[in-house]
C-alpha cells in the first residue's frame, strides 16, 4: 500500500505530468474561446430616425422616417438587443431653405458592430414655414332674412393662425365659419370649423390653429347694430418740444345701426376733426361723431366723446465742437499742458433748449482736476461743471480722458 502511494506521489509531481495537465487545460481555454467566436451572428432591426436641430419656423419634409440597421455582435448580446437600444440620427445643423441628401449616423452599445445601414442617405427638404393672425368672420350659408340680423356675437377664439410658406399666405383671402341658419335659430353655443378662402390653390401644406371655434349668437328681428371702434380726427401739431403721447376716446366704441353689407364694410367711425395745433400739455375735449356718408346707416350712440391727449417732451441730441479743457485745483507744479486741450461734448434736451446753446453761454465748463497731482505726465478723465441751470443733460464727451503734463520752468 506504501509502495503504491509512492508511485502516485512521484506520478503527480512528475515534470511529464505537470506538462500534460498544462496542455489540457490550455486545450479546454481555446475551445471555450473558440467555441464563443463560433458564436457571433448579424441582426437585422429597423430603427425610427430622429432629425437633429431643425431651425424654428422651419417644417422638415421626407419620406424616410426608419431605415433597416444591420450588426454583428456575439449571439448572447444580439439575442437581448432590441431597436430601442440604438440611435439613428439625420443632423440638419446651419441648414437653410432647399433640398438636401444628409447621411445617417449611428450609436450603438458596446460589443456591436455595424455592418450596414438602409438606406444610408435620406432625401430632405426644409421648408420655412410663417405664421399669420387672421379674424374669424361669419357667414350665414342661406344668408339671414330680411329684417334679421345676428346679435351679440361671441367667437372664441377670434383669431386663427394660419402656418405655411409665404407665397401660399399671400393667396389666403380670410378665415370663416359658415352657420346654417337653421344652427342659428336654434341656438346655443356651436362648435365650428374654420374654413380658409383662398384666390387659388395652395402649393405647400396650409395649417390652420385651431381648426374649429365656438360661435354664440342672437338672431333679432330689425335693423342690425355693430360695435365699432373710435377713430379720433387729429389735425395740427403740439408745440415744438412736445409729440403726441396717447390719444383716449371715452367711451371707445360706437354703436352703428345699418344694413348687413354696409355694416361688414367698415372698419371704425370717424370724429369730427380735432384742432391740437401748437399745445403744450395735456388736454380734454368733447368732439361729435361724424355721421356715415350713407343715409340708410345711423349713429345710434353717443353722439359725443370725451377725448384725451396726452402729450411727452421731445428730446433731442446736439453735439457740440472744441470745448476748451479747463484746470481746477491746486499741485506742486505751478502749471499744466492739456492734450488734447478740446473735447466734444453731446447734449440732450428740447430743440428749443438745445437751439439757444452758444459756445459763449454753455451752462457748463470741461475740466481736469490736478489737485494733489505729483506726477508729471498723466492721463486723467475730463470733467464737466454744471454752472447753469437749463433743462439739458450731458450724454457723453469726446475723448473721455486727455493728458496733462506739468510746465517746470
Amino acid at each position: 500500500m506504501g509502495e503504491k502511494m509512492k508511485r502516485l506521489d512521484d506520478l503527480l509531481t512528475s515534470p511529464m505530468f505537470l506538462r500534460g495537465i498544462s496542455v489540457l487545460i490550455a486545450f479546454f481555454l481555446w475551445f471555450y474561446v473558440g467555441a464563443d467566436r463560433m458564436g457571433d451572428s448579424m441582426k437585422t432591426l429597423r430603427c425610427k430616425v430622429e432629425y437633429l436641430n431643425v431651425p424654428p419656423q422651419t417644417v422638415l419634409k421626407t419620406d424616410v422616417t426608419e431605415v433597416d440597421v444591420h450588426v454583428s455582435g456575439m449571439r448572447t448580446i444580439l439575442a437581448t438587443l432590441g431597436s430601442d437600444a440604438i440611435a439613428c440620427e439625420v443632423d440638419t445643423r446651419g441648414l437653410s431653405v432647399g433640398k438636401y441628401r444628409l447621411a445617417v449616423r449611428t450609436v450603438l452599445p458596446k460589443d456591436v458592430k455595424l455592418i450596414d445601414i438602409s438606406p444610408s442617405q435620406i432625401d430632405i427638404e426644409m421648408i420655412r414655414f410663417i405664421d399669420r393672425l387672421i379674424p374669424v368672420e361669419i357667414e350665414v350659408r342661406e344668408g339671414l332674412p330680411s329684417g334679421v340680423y345676428l346679435e351679440s356675437v361671441e367667437i372664441i377664439p377670434k383669431d386663427v393662425t394660419v402656418r405655411g410658406v409665404e407665397k401660399d399666405l399671400a393667396k389666403v383671402g380670410g378665415a370663416r365659419v359658415r352657420p346654417t341658419l337653421e344652427e342659428l335659430q336654434r341656438g346655443g353655443e356651436l362648435l365650428l370649423p374654420v374654413d380658409i378662402a383662398k384666390s387659388e390653390e395652395f402649393e405647400k401644406d396650409v395649417t390652420v390653429e385651431p381648426k374649429k371655434i365656438r360661435l354664440r349668437g342672437v338672431l333679432v328681428k330689425g335693423i342690425p347694430q355693430k360695435a365699432f371702434p373710435i377713430h379720433v380726427n387729429l389735425v395740427g401739431k403740439p408745440a415744438d418740444d412736445f409729440d403726441v403721447r396717447t390719444i383716449m376716446s371715452e367711451p371707445a366704441e360706437a354703436m352703428i345701426q345699418g344694413p348687413q353689407p354696409l355694416l361688414n364694410g367698415m372698419q371704425a367711425v370717424e370724429t369730427e376733426s380735432l384742432d391740437i395745433e401748437g399745445i403744450s400739455g395735456d388736454r380734454e375735449y368733447r368732439v361729435r361723431i361724424l355721421k356715415p356718408a350713407d343715409e340708410t346707416v345711423r349713429v345710434v350712440s353717443p353722439e359725443q366723446v370725451r377725448v384725451s391727449v396726452s402729450l411727452k417732451k421731445k428730446v433731442k441730441a446736439k453735439t457740440l465742437s472744441r470745448i476748451a479743457v479747463g484746470i481746477e485745483g491746486k499741485s506742486v507744479y505751478p502749471a499744466w499742458s492739456v492734450d488734447p486741450s478740446f473735447v466734444n461734448v453731446t447734449l440732450e434736451g428740447t430743440p428749443s433748449d438745445l437751439a439757444t446753446l452758444e459756445s459763449a453761454d454753455l451752462p457748463f465748463r470741461a475740466v481736469v482736476n490736478a489737485t494733489n497731482v505729483i506726477s508729471r505726465k498723466l492721463l486723467v478723465p475730463v470733467l464737466i461743471r454744471i454752472i447753469a441751470s437749463k433743462n439739458v443733460r450731458v450724454l457723453r464727451v469726446e475723448p473721455q480722458n486727455v493728458t496733462v503734463t506739468a510746465i517746470v520752468d
